[in-house]
């Protein structure tokens, strides 16, 4: 493993035009119209809802989801404090921050990226081939996740605390390679070492599932390296320590250490991450000969050992029903895909064995055959343009469109009664509270059971009139949204008047088979 590679150097100089530089300038170029057009999945609107809490009420936001105290809640991250100032300062609406956040992870993750490579291999191709293996090499099938950073997923998740994360973890892990390779002046001890506790500081506490893979390779490096170790930078390292520590010990807007309702609300979430192996992960077998050639070669390989721990979490989490563990996947997948793409640039060239020349040329073709399986981010661009037989093969996912028919009648603030998916994940975003959260929230706790109980309580064609009453006035909300064959519920409620309906703005991820979503006005018992 090179100690500090040559090709830092030249990602560091902005003027020269290397091989990886135009890759990510075409890969800029193709971004602006993502950016533009920000494709609108889930996720995204629950940020989007912790930057408007916050603009509602920036020390003391209500959470994001529900018209709960915020205080405590994770969503309410460095990463999203940030971005709310910005907003503040600038007077921007929430989602033009987000374009912009967009913008700036996309240039943290590509230099990042371009630079740890950089810290393994001088070969000026390697970046290239990492980065389309991390693209496309996942399994049979289409692959979006928050922290999973396949293409598709890079698409939708541009402007998400998590892509933010592995943008920031790469670059500590290239900070600490130059904290123990170089042999500068304090001074640059110095601005390494605030580096690196400023930027663990906020991935520990943006995106903890990113943290745990990013803090573990650092560890592993370090003990890699432990010869290197000096007085001065132990020192620095005791620095490093205490600052994320005591980062999570003040950080106002929550305490990472406190939580109410725990981790069990997660596994269902997760669970479908132990789903259709094959169709997942199938193709980063490829990367098997290559980590069980780079232990050969080195048997305390950060790399391969960060690769090793976390699937043996990954596969304990599966065994034992702890499904949340599946985010510790992400690692797996990035250092093994990096693993893949630096030995495909070192072995396509001449002078290697036929073995490893076979081996490079296989692995370039089955990168070639991930391309088709995550085809489908077509339809997160151009919403059914992705051609049918395709996505049955493959799949897809589609936009959610955005849902600002909704904010012509509800005012930001106000609780909306739902069960219905595309309400509970959307509505958020643009600042109206649900009576139900979306995605199980442990921060919450029994609050979070309780909420979901009595919506589910209030859709039941057995309860009656009263009780309805009785559970939009202990939540404060004024408004109801059903599709539209399970309005008979509300039709013959005199207390509750049909308002309007979500209007068809084109083809989008909505499940529009029991009709569109209806919206109803609680008038009072």
């Amino acid at each position: 493993m090179a100690a500090q590679a040559p090709y830092i150097e030249q990602v560091r100089a902005p003027f020269v035009l290397t091989p990886y530089l135009w890759t990510c300038l075409v890969l800029g170029a193709f971004f602006i119209p993502v950016i533009v057009v920000l494709p609108a999945s889930n996720d995204l609107f629950v940020h989007a809802a912790t930057l408007e809490q916050l603009q509602a009420n920036f020390w003391a936001p209500r959470d994001p989801m529900v018209n709960e105290n915020g205080l405590g809640n994770p969503y309410f991250s460095p990463y999203m404090v940030l971005w709310a100032a910005v907003e503040k300062v600038t007077g921007l609406g929430t989602f033009a921050v987000l374009r912009l956040a967009a913008v700036v992870n996309l240039v943290l993750f590509l230099t990042g990226f371009g630079a740890f490579v950089g810290t393994m291999t001088d070969n000026r191709k390697a970046p290239i081939f990492s980065l389309a293996a991390v693209f496309f090499l996942w399994g049979t099938g289409f692959l979006y996740w928050s922290g999973f950073i396949s293409f598709p997923s890079l698409i939708a998740s541009i402007a998400y605390p998590s892509t933010f994360a592995v943008g920031m973890g790469m670059w500590l892990w290239v900070w600490l390679s130059r904290l123990l390779f170089r042999t500068g002046d304090s001074h640059s001890r110095a601005s390494l070492t605030l580096f690196i506790a400023v930027g663990g500081a906020l991935v520990v506490l943006s995106h903890q599932f990113t943290a745990v893979g990013v803090c573990l390779y650092a560890g592993l490096y370090v003990l890699r390296h432990h010869r290197r170790l000096t007085r001065n930078t132990l020192i620095c390292f005791a620095v490093i320590v205490a600052v994320v520590l005591s980062s999570i010990l003040v950080w106002p807007w929550f305490n990472l250490l406190s939580s109410t309702g725990g981790v069990e609300g997660f596994n269902a979430v997760h669970k479908p991450l132990y789903t259709d192996l094959v169709k997942r992960y199938s193709l980063l077998l490829v990367a098997v000969p290559v980590l069980v050639y780079r232990l050969a070669k080195d048997k305390a390989d950060p790399l391969v050992l960060t690769v090793l721990i976390c699937l043996g979490v990954f596969v304990y989490g599966g065994v034992s029903g702890n499904y949340f563990l599946a985010r510790i996947f992400p690692p797996v997948a990035l250092l093994s895909q990096i693993a893949v793409g630096i030995a495909v640039a070192q072995w396509l060239g001449g002078g290697r064995k036929r073995i490893q020349r076979l081996y490079a040329a296989a692995a370039c073709v089955v990168i070639l055959g991930g391309v088709f399986f995550q085809s489908g981010f077509l339809n997160l661009l151009l919403p059914g343009a992705y051609p049918a037989a395709l996505d049955k093969t493959f799949g897809s996912r589609m936009t959610k469109g955005d849902y600002r028919w909704l904010t012509a009648h509800a005012e930001p603030g106000e609780s909306v009664m739902t069960t219905n998916w595309d309400a509970r994940a959307m509505a958020p975003g643009y600042g109206i509270f649900t009576v139900m959260t979306a995605w199980p929230d442990p921060f919450l706790g029994d609050v979070e059971r309780e909420r979901r109980a009595d919506s589910q309580e209030f859709f039941r064609a057995n309860t009656d009139s009263r009780r309805r009453a009785e559970l939009m006035t202990k939540y404060g909300a004024r408004w109801v949204i059903v599709v539209e064959k399970d309005a008979v519920v509300l039709a013959d409620d005199p207390q509750f008047s049909w308002v309007g309906e979500r209007p068809d703005t084109g083809v989008r991820e909505e499940d529009t088979l029991r009709g569109r979503q209806q919206l109803f006005e609680f008038l009072g018992g």
